[in-house]
């Protein structure tokens, strides 16, 4: 909107206009309105009355805005203009609340004002009329403007001379690069990409900038003119000059780089192909020009009214017929291209069969692009990816989906029941002391064994992901040992003291509701032959809280007061370690401090194959299951080509965890209600896009809780500084999507989301796996 001081140029201070009391009046129960998406109906039905006292008094102060320009045409008197202008000031406000007021009435009201029927007709009708009467308004004022300015060149001519020069100081800076530019051009590419292997993207980047140069030299030299020139009191409404020049101008510098990129990726195709693209890159760049300079002057003249939207409706139309030109022309082009591929979807097969039906052929073909710009996208990020390894994980689980397509959905299956319950165990089997050993955690059992089952005192820590196999590990460690008395205890959930209760007993410490810190302490001190204590999920210990580590720091400290004789090892889960080493890494002195590498395909495959019973009573089938064609081997049999690949998959979806792997497995098994038999299909997955989505507020929330192993809401509520009402509300929306599970009030992560969600905290960097 124009401020008042540039339309009353000439008037005195006290007659400058001001908004007449009905129009400020509706202004401010204008502002008042909420956003649309606050709108209650007793709001919607008060903004439909205001829109209609609003149109009306449009109506009133436009007849008074002619009256008064006519009256200004006749006499050219002060009194007339200073009317003129007061009416200007008004229907400026007055629009400004029509646009807000269209934005938050029913869709009904604003379709019916900004459509194509009656209200409609009559409102494009009043517009237009106000158009008109701006213009002549804007006419008679740029001839006060003119006058102005002779006047005050007249008075002193330096304010105009200085500006003069600067805007010749452009034009020849303009001129010299023109001139120039090639001589520069060509330095610039001879120092920085014609003698560089692999330039900078930034050289790169100002290379594609020098295909606009012109464009852009131009577009600099007005833009920097018309500011220097309305920086003169008089001419100051020239600025508006910029909305042609960047749209102009702007898209022919979009046009450009656009044609300069599509040329460098088009140099191995035919010209035919090429002019084709480029002529497409026109059609549309153009279009949004020519719209965007229209729709910029409808909002400048007067705002988002029908007018505008009668243009939006009129380019979207356009748009569309460009679209079915543009369709049409790419047609043939299209399918000559996917008649030459293999392996198409049916609905690519159907688009092929309607490309020369005579209105068909267009949703047909918008479909067959759409198709090959995502099969090539994913062609090229596909090659790209099986150069690095680090990507080997990415490229496994698009291997894994491929799996999933060709062997289809078994939950829609009528004919396979999934097991549940106990009756999986059966067939998998549970882990147990009897269970056999993997290879697994070797170097990481010889670099403990060097401090812990030698002579020396010792103080050190595992760490590794929940279900890694770090309790295994550490009761091998015991096994070993032989000069030191072995002492497993498992922290229990409720913390420091049930934990020194338990240390007691396995003691043998007789003990009251006495100190049993000071009780500890003494026994250790005295024991003439040390010990070796293991003391599995210390992370129980821990709370990612300010002051979170108090237990774990009392228990350090108890351990390395006993003297210098014996041995503890603390267990740390992976992801309470981190927040552990950010608080007081340093100050905890530690030994040794080992991480348990995630499992290998041979190790999950080890593992898979001691706990799948096999047994006649009990026998899981892997007939069925459908395995890439690259992973056949002539040397095995179909059946265990099939569990081998079924089995790698698991290790690529377990990311190395074996607990994930069981869990996964057990999650795979069927029944086939034709013969009674127990198979195996491939599990479907949790989805992770709503976790993806997720503020980080509730992915707080999960790491807490990953990190807590089990938390109650005011654990949950302390480790996040979010009130009990944000995080009770919180975990009900997970526990109503499977994500966590309840036990006495107490909340766990579900072992069937637990691999996604570590997923995704790790990849929003909250978590380390």
């Amino acid at each position: 909107m124009m401020h008042h001081n540039v339309f009353a140029l000439g008037l005195e201070d006290n007659q400058r206009p001001t908004l007449s009391q009905n129009v400020s009046e509706l202004a401010t129960q204008v502002d008042a309105f909420p956003e649309a998406l606050f709108m209650e109906a007793s709001d919607y039905s008060q903004a439909k009355q205001v829109l209609i006292k609003t149109l009306q008094l449009i109506d009133v102060e436009a007849n008074q805005f002619d009256q008064t320009l006519h009256s200004y045409r006749a006499y050219k008197d002060e009194e007339s203009w200073r009317q003129a202008s007061q009416s200007f000031f008004n229907l400026q406000s007055l629009n400004a609340s029509k646009q807000k007021l269209i934005t938050v009435v029913r869709s009904d009201v604003k379709d019916e004002l900004t459509g194509f029927g009656p209200v409609g007709v009559t409102q494009v009708k009043a517009e237009l009329k106000l158009i008109r009467l701006n213009a002549e308004f804007m006419f008679y004022f740029q001839l006060a403007s003119f006058k102005a300015f002779i006047g005050d060149l007249l008075i002193s001519p330096v304010p105009v001379v200085w500006v003069a020069l600067k805007v010749l100081l452009v034009i020849w800076l303009l001129g010299w690069w023109l001139k120039n530019r090639k001589r520069f051009i060509a330095k610039y590419r001879e120092l920085y990409l014609d003698n560089q292997p692999h330039p900078h993207i930034v050289h790169r980047t100002i290379w594609y900038l020098t295909k606009a140069d012109k464009s852009l030299a131009w577009l600099v030299a007005i833009t920097a003119s018309l500011r220097i020139i309305a920086s003169l009191p008089s001419l100051q409404h020239l600025i508006f000059l910029e909305i042609f020049t960047w749209w102009v101008l702007g898209g022919a510098i979009a046009v450009n780089l656009l044609l300069e990129v599509t040329y460098r990726y088009s140099r191995h195709t035919t010209p035919a192909l090429k002019i084709l693209r480029l002529s497409t890159i026109r059609y549309y760049v153009w279009t949004l020009i020519i719209v965007g300079v229209v729709l910029q002057i409808s909002t400048r003249t007067l705002g988002k009214g029908t007018i505008y939207h009668w243009i939006t409706y009129v380019f979207i139309t356009w748009l569309g017929l460009i679209t079915l030109v543009i369709l049409n022309r790419w047609r043939k082009v299209v399918f000559e291209r996917i008649a030459s591929m293999s392996g198409k979807p049916n609905f690519i097969v159907w688009a092929e069969s309607q490309s020369t039906h005579w209105l068909m052929r267009f949703p047909a073909t918008l479909l067959a692009i759409l198709w090959l710009v995502i099969h090539r996208f994913k062609h090229q990020v596909v090659s790209s990816l099986s150069n690095y390894a680090a990507f080997s994980q990415v490229l496994a689980y698009l291997f894994r989906v491929e799996v999933a397509k060709q062997s289809g959905d078994v939950s829609t299956d009528s004919n396979f029941a999934r097991l549940k319950g106990k009756d999986v165990f059966d067939y998998v089997l549970p882990g147990n002391e009897d269970s056999e050993l993997i290879d697994y955690g070797n170097e990481e059992l010889k670099k403990l064994a060097q401090y812990l089952l030698t002579d020396k005192p010792a103080f050190c820590v595992i760490s590794g992901e929940r279900g890694i196999g770090s309790t295994t590990v550490q009761k091998q460690l015991l096994h070993r040992v032989k000069n030191a008395s072995p002492y497993y205890i498992n922290c229990p959930y409720e913390g420091y003291i049930p934990l020194l209760d338990d240390f007691a007993n396995q003691l043998g410490l007789a003990h009251q509701d006495g100190d049993l810190e000071t009780l500890i302490y003494r026994h250790l001190v005295q024991l003439d032959k040390p010990v070796l204590v293991v003391l599995d999920n210390a992370q129980r210990l821990i709370k990612p809280k300010v002051g979170g580590l108090e237990s774990l720091i009392k228990l350090t400290q108890l351990l390395r007061s006993t003297g210098n004789k014996h041995r503890f090892l603390l267990s740390i889960e992976k992801a309470s370690w981190r927040f552990v080493d950010r608080a007081r890494g340093e100050r905890l002195i530690f030994d040794w401090v080992t991480f348990l590498p995630r499992w290998s395909e041979k190790q999950i495959h080890s593992l898979l194959e001691t706990r799948v019973n096999q047994s006649e009573a009990a026998s899981v089938s892997f007939e069925g299951i459908v395995v890439p064609k690259q992973w056949e081997q002539d040397d095995t049999s179909e059946e265990q080509r099939a569990k081998q690949g079924f089995y790698r998959i698991l290790w690529h979806y377990s990311d190395g965890n074996p607990t994930v792997a069981l869990r996964f497995m057990r999650y795979s098994l069927h029944r086939d209600k034709s013969n009674d038999e127990v198979v195996v299909r491939l599990f479907k997955a949790p989805s992770s896009e709503e976790l993806e989505q997720m503020p980080k507020p509730m992915l707080a929330v999960l790491r807490s809780i990953v990190q807590l192993e089990v938390a109650s809401p005011e654990e949950v509520s302390e480790c996040t500084q979010l009130s009990l009402v944000e995080v009770t509300g919180v975990l009900r929306f997970f526990q109503s999507r499977g994500l966590i599970e309840f036990n006495e009030q107490q909340a766990r992560i579900s072992d069937h989301w637990f691999r996604y969600i570590t997923n995704v905290l790790d990849r929003q960097h909250l978590l380390v796996k």
